[in-house]
């Protein structure tokens, strides 16, 4: 009884591996650009160029080499045997066949050919074997591979829209070709840089989780491939994201975390860090006053999430990932705290001042700093992005004080507010100075005198990772004075530092 799962995927691979003739057997192609001569020659003329895990019809033999039929190319030919694997007798139990696809799962550069192993899988094994755990196997392995499959393309230079290809990119978009006549489909996203992000859509990864015989790890690892933060669709609306955002946390939800290995409980709670990270600022930005209690909680989620993180069991591969959760959920951080309604006011000499935050004409928010004194408004700025008013911080001297904004979901800066001789003004310390990505630029105390501000600025963005730096930055200027990676190799970080921010900030992790 062959297999009856009708989805597109695994239905179109049956139908490719399923000779038309009866007597006819399959065969997978073991090797790029094998040739498909004319004759059963090495001289005779090549009519075309065979990648590997591409299926032709065996016909015949003759000496050396079998007589084949390309379907999909409409012509026969000839090929050596050592560059197929026919797919008749005991090669084709599904038992043989999953044997072989363990071994060329490994294989860097052998996605291909392993995609064809476990479609043949597929239209050899019957319902209940689909059902239990080698299918499952033979559909994490599918998934698997068409993922790395997607992932190395888009390291490659057929990526960049803007650099000639090489021998690499062709071989890459052959397989990649190949792996779509199995069914599979691949989306492309454009990034930064020129280049193309290269996604596999993963309706594969959809039925693993859906399979009751999936353990622990072929769950986490289809959930992990299914919520990815670079494949999302970076053109999609603040509606549409928001809802993707609430079912890839549906997605992460489920898995089974008492039942994974430490390396993969690490991986789970980096990406659910993100995740929530990106629904406390979606919710943030809900023109709905009840959306703030939501958003809390969730900021408030990312931050038990990250707190699950294993620092022992960080793989090196890791490392990077680690870094980003970490700078998504420090850039929320302030959501998980109540804003509060009372205004921001403190006294300078024998003047009182207050800051608020007033809806601005065209949707945005604006910060209108007034006087006890003056009946004009001393500053007003005006920001779409999300203002955390629970930031905000004055100094002893009444002369600057200081407010975190989230422009994007994980890009925050920090406003500067500074009494100069030519009245207040506002400046914005960005994480670095680059398009905005992933980072944050925060307040880490003030320095006695009212000359000196501390801070801390990390970043990826643009393609670069800034490590964490601490400075020490002059109120005057906002030129920095002092640098270092280590807080505790400034000294004003060690006499200074905002109990505040040592106690709820995760850039001393």
């Amino acid at each position: 009884m062959r297999t009856t799962l009708t989805t597109a995927a695994l239905a179109a691979a049956a139908a490719l591996l399923q000779p038309p003739h009866a007597h006819a057997a399959t065969a997978l192609v073991l090797q790029d650009q094998a040739a498909l001569r004319a004759a059963a020659r090495d001289a005779a003329p090549s009519q075309a160029a065979l990648w590997r895990g591409e299926a032709v019809e065996i016909r015949g033999e003759r000496l050396d080499y079998y007589q084949v039929y390309d379907y999909r190319r409409e012509r026969g030919g000839f090929v050596r045997k050592g560059q197929v694997l026919p797919l008749d007798g005991p090669a084709a139990e599904p038992a043989a066949l999953l044997a072989a696809l363990r071994l060329v799962r490994l294989q860097p550069g052998a996605e291909s050919l392993g995609l064809g192993l476990a479609a043949a899988y597929v239209q050899q094994a019957r319902a209940e074997q689909m059902a239990g755990p080698g299918g499952v196997e033979a559909l994490d392995a599918l998934g698997t591979l068409a993922e790395r499959l997607a992932d190395r393309a888009s390291r490659s230079n057929a990526a960049r829209l803007d650099t000639p290809q090489t021998s690499t990119d062709t071989q890459l978009a052959a397989q990649l070709d190949v792996a779509a006549r199995y069914g599979l489909k691949f989306q492309s996203f454009e990034r930064e840089a020129g280049s193309l992000q290269i996604c596999y859509e993963g309706e594969v990864f959809r039925r693993v989780l859906a399979l009751p015989a999936s353990t622990p790890e072929q769950q986490v690892r289809a959930a992990l491939a299914l919520t990815r933060g670079d494949c999302q669709n970076p053109a999609a609306t603040p509606a549409q994201k928001l809802q993707r955002d609430l079912w890839r946390a549906d997605i992460l939800g489920r898995v089974q975390a008492p039942g994974l290995a430490p390396i993969w409980r690490n991986r789970l709670a980096m990406r659910q860090a993100g995740v929530w990270s990106s629904l406390a600022y979606a919710l943030a930005r809900q023109p709905d006053a009840a959306a703030a209690t939501p958003s809390q909680a969730a900021s408030a989620r990312a931050l038990q999430a990250l707190a699950r993180l294993q620092a022992a069991e960080l793989a090196d591969e890791d490392q990077p990932l680690a870094n980003d959760a970490a700078m998504r959920v420090n850039a929320v951080r302030w959501q998980a705290l109540p804003a509060g309604n009372a205004p921001m006011s403190w006294r300078r000499g024998n003047d009182e001042l207050q800051l608020r935050v007033v809806p601005g004409a065209d949707g945005d928010q604006c910060l209108l700093l007034q006087s006890a004194k003056a009946k004009e408004a001393l500053l007003r700025h005006c920001s779409y992005g999300l203002i955390q008013t629970a930031s905000f911080s004055v100094n002893r001297e009444g002369n600057a004080a200081v407010l975190a904004v989230q422009p994007t979901e994980s890009w925050r800066e920090l406003w500067v507010l500074r009494a100069t001789p030519q009245g207040w003004r506002l400046d914005v310390l960005p994480p670095a100075a680059a398009n905005p990505g992933l980072g944050y630029a925060e307040f880490a105390g003030w320095v006695p005198g009212g000359q000196q501000l501390l801070m801390v600025r990390e970043s990826r963005a643009e393609g670069r990772y800034s490590a964490r730096s601490f400075e020490v930055v002059d109120l005057p200027t906002l030129a920095v004075q002092r640098r270092s990676g280590e807080a505790q190799q400034l000294g004003p970080f060690q006499r200074w530092a905002d109990a505040g921010w040592k106690t709820g900030s995760l850039s001393l992790r």
